[in-house]
């Protein structure tokens, strides 16, 4: 990846090198990368109930994170806060959480079903068959009273100030004390799509220019239907996205992606809105290994 061999790629910090602000983490198989990257979950949450109580995690939906869900889900209490933890999707498919391309039954197969977690810490989308547009609109009210009780309950917060609420809800300006509208979830996890779409992201789909919403109903023409997902400055105000990306099959989007800005894709898109640091790459040494 640009001027990193793949000598200095094992040289820095156990197989990860910084490329354009973003850390590239990489494994030697899929094993090891589901189980590095549930460690540094577990860490950043452990962290993160520290310092704020709480720790909250967009889930991304897809075949490629099953693995990393399986092995979070032998992570016991004391090494993962699941009862502080709290489960959003980043995107889902208008379909029965019964049907097998629900992204929250793959999640609740792989994840749910296997770990002990208050139901009240996972938030599942509702209606999301029936009535895309409506199950869109419920989600996004979800969310932002989830993160106003959040707020309300974080210690500091005095008379509903400014201060007490920086920790959750990211001014929409610099002015420090402008009205809040955009939630600051502790972490996104990230899939990334042959097209260069991310959670239901797609390319040239009215979703991309969303600046408001915190969620839609996104209709992906290439499939004729609607897929739910939050939007583009929700995911971009999260205080890390880690894209988690696996096999051959990926390599040439990967490259894409990185080396390519002017395609903008729509991951490219996300990653230019982010804050340095906030991107890292998860990905196994077949996806790699033309990159380095």
């Amino acid at each position: 990846i640009g001027n990193v061999s793949r000598q200095g790629m094992r040289e820095l910090t156990e197989r990860q090198a910084m490329y354009q602000g973003q850390t590239i983490n990489v494994a030697a198989d899929e094993r090891t990368l589901f189980v590095v990257l549930a460690d540094r979950i577990a860490a950043m949450a452990r962290e993160a109930v520290e310092k704020d109580g709480l720790f909250t995690m967009l889930l991304s939906g897809g075949s490629t994170p099953r693995g990393l869900y399986q092995r979070l889900a032998t992570l016991s209490e004391d090494i993962m806060p699941w009862g502080k933890t709290y489960l959003f999707l980043g995107d889902e498919r208008c379909v029965s959480h019964a049907d097998s391309d629900s992204n929250y039954k793959m999640i609740s197969d792989n994840l749910l079903s296997r770990i002990s977690i208050p139901s009240t810490n996972v938030f599942p989308t509702i209606r999301q068959d029936i009535d895309p547009e409506d199950s869109a609109r419920i989600y996004e009210q979800t969310i932002r009273r989830f993160f106003k009780r959040s707020a309300e309950g974080t210690a500091g917060v005095e008379n509903g100030t400014c201060e007490g609420e920086a920790a959750w809800l990211k001014p929409s300006s610099e002015s420090a004390c402008e009205s809040k509208n955009m939630p600051i979830f502790s972490l996104a996890i990230m899939g990334l799509g042959p097209d260069g779409h991310t959670a239901s992201l797609f390319p040239d789909t009215a979703a991309l220019a969303e600046e408001e919403r915190l969620c839609v109903a996104n209709f992906v023409p290439k499939f004729d239907t609607y897929r739910l997902t939050l939007t583009m400055p929700v995911f971009a105000n999260c205080r890390q996205l880690f894209f988690l990306v696996q096999g051959e099959g990926k390599t040439a989007i990967v490259q894409s992606v990185l080396k390519e800005p002017e395609k903008n894709y729509p991951a490219q898109q996300l990653i230019a809105r982010c804050p340095q640091g906030a991107v890292e790459w998860y990905m196994d040494e077949a996806c790699t290994s033309s990159l380095i």
